[in-house]
């Protein structure tokens, strides 16, 4: 049950242009996002040598910094970059973030250590959003279902166990017998086992 649940949630952040991703680490290379969404773009292994990033498109700049703190500080808050993983962050994508980017990194002595391109495409969700939301739909009822069959087997497995423990009567006899010599009657009482099934 749990498992469905987490499928859903993926599924319903997915569906919704949260977030995409992107491995932006070969030179050229092509990432797409949802207009609104958020787009993560793996930039980097390692950030230990790397002083501060630039990102340049037209002429807008896009600058990180590493900070006393061993964070980068950005001049565009939508930017964010982890150094932890080598990760860029783009939230609430426009289409204006649509382009072609150049990527530079820059060592201590403010040296370019590396540099390519990007290119980054922003689209609209189109007939994604349809289509997420009939596979929302449809796990719900997914869902919905695995709940009342759950309901159901555990109503069938306690009235069964109920059924399983079935009385049985045991069949007691009183038998009158004369003797000669005896004037009254006695009677004998016959016992029998009682034997209850599980």
């Amino acid at each position: 049950m749990e498992a469905v649940v987490g499928l859903f949630l993926m599924m319903f952040g997915v569906c919704h242009g949260v977030e995409s991703y992107c491995d932006g680490r070969p030179d050229g290379a092509h990432c797409y996002g949802t207009l609104g969404g958020t787009l993560d773009i793996k930039l980097m292994d390692s950030t230990s040598e790397i002083f501060s990033l630039r990102l340049l498109k037209n002429t807008s700049v896009i600058k990180f910094r590493r900070s006393n703190s061993s964070r980068y500080n950005t001049t565009d808050e939508r930017f964010l970059f982890y150094p932890s993983n080598g990760t860029l962050r783009i939230n609430n994508l426009s289409s204006t973030d649509s382009g072609k980017y150049n990527f530079s990194t820059f060592n201590s002595d403010g040296k370019i250590s590396a540099e390519r391109t990007l290119q980054i495409f922003i689209q609209e969700g189109g007939i994604l959003p349809v289509i997420c939301g009939v596979l929302s739909a449809l796990v719900i009822f997914l869902v919905v279902g695995v709940a009342v069959i759950c309901f159901e087997r555990r109503k069938n497995k306690t009235k069964k166990e109920e059924d399983d423990q079935e009385v049985m009567y045991a069949d007691v006899r009183i038998r009158q017998q004369q003797e000669k010599q005896v004037k009254g009657r006695e009677e004998e009482v016959e016992y029998g086992q009682v034997k209850l099934s599980q």
